[in-house]
């Protein structure tokens, strides 16, 4: 996901349910600066955990459906990176068009949003692909993961 992400130092990224933080471990890893790095988790108890291990990260204990009130109160006008390890797929259509929409209100021309699935199809209803005009690519798929994953990137088409 970090890889899907373009993770660099100078790259901002928003992480969407980081929950015990795998996936901020790698982003940190491939190179992102605390201070290039905002996440969103829901649960307490594992933001709090987040804080602690990433000294200087943004950590928001908030709801992904106001990713775009966040991010502006974190006084980013936009990041380049959105990396989601909430369950879409499984979420009601409505919810998960808000977290998408904000998602790309958020995010830089040529911003990517990187989705995990255990699933074989693309993570996002296919009916709001086609209506935020997004351009869904399997990026890779993990065997090694029990069970099998797969990372799927999005881009706004023109």
């Amino acid at each position: 996901m970090a890889k899907a992400a373009g993770s660099s130092p100078t790259r901002r990224v928003v992480e969407l349910g980081p929950g015990t933080g795998p996936v901020t471990a790698a982003l940190r890893d491939q190179g992102v600066t605390a201070d290039n790095l905002l996440m969103i988790e829901l649960d307490p108890a594992f933001a709090g955990h987040l804080a602690a291990l990433h000294p200087g990260a943004g950590v928001i204990q908030g709801d992904a459906t106001r990713i775009q009130r966040i991010v502006h109160d974190h006084g980013w006008s936009h990041c380049d990176s959105v990396v989601s390890g909430l369950p879409l797929i499984a979420m009601p259509l409505s919810v998960q068009a808000r977290i998408v929409r904000g998602a790309f209100s958020v995010l830089a021309p040529g911003g990517v949003f990187v989705q995990f699935t255990y699933g074989p199809f693309a993570p996002i209803n296919p009916e709001l692909i086609r209506r935020l005009r997004l351009k869904p690519h399997r990026h890779s798929w993990i065997a090694r993961n029990l069970p099998p994953a797969s990372v799927w990137t999005f881009h706004r088409l023109p």
